[in-house]
């Protein structure tokens, strides 16, 4: 039951300090620096909203292990173990055929992306996870590194959405804790 289900786990760096898991149909058009910049940056908050892409945003630069499951896949046990919060719903309207989760910069050019997921056209509710997993005993080498099996640092779920949620549209994926 502890063997991770769906896609596995990618390594997704982002120096923009955002990752994002985006429609590739929505960005065709993104070609370059300036229109990388028209497109994704300035409408960032736009493209949330329509559903083009969802944030998975803690405001740190780096490289990040996440894993991306499919409904009716779930998160493991070992993961709800240490699961630290679970981000509100976000919309993501596939208009082709795939979803491609990358950092912020690479959004528009699936080549960057460290993982492509086959979507059939439709609309979907995303969910992300935040996990502790250097709480888990032995989840660290000697260096400090993450082991080989180490979990994720973030569960991302696509569902088909059911019509009835109420979509998260800040770009953090997470609130703040009061």
């Amino acid at each position: 039951m502890d063997a991770p289900a769906g896609l596995g786990v990618v390594t997704a760096s982002t120096g923009a300090g955002m990752l994002a898991l985006w429609d590739t149909s929505a960005f065709e058009d993104v070609d370059g620096y300036d229109a990388w910049e028209e497109r994704v940056n300035e409408r960032l908050p736009d493209a949330i909203r329509a559903g083009e892409l969802v944030p998975v945003n803690i405001r740190f630069d780096g490289a990040y292990g996440v894993r991306v499951v499919v409904a009716p896949d779930e998160l493991t046990e070992r993961e709800q173990r240490y699961a630290i919060v679970t981000s509100d719903h976000y919309l993501l309207v596939i208009a082709g055929a795939t979803a491609c989760l990358s950092g912020l910069e690479s959004v528009g050019d699936p080549s960057e992306a460290p993982l492509s997921v086959p979507l059939v056209a439709g609309r979907y509710a995303v969910r992300t996870t935040l996990v502790a997993w250097d709480e888990e005993p032995d989840s660290k080498g000697p260096d400090g590194r993450p082991t080989s099996t180490a979990l994720p640092d973030f569960v991302v779920r696509i569902e088909p959405a059911s019509g009835s949620e109420s979509f998260r549209v800040a770009k953090e994926t997470f609130d703040r804790p009061a």
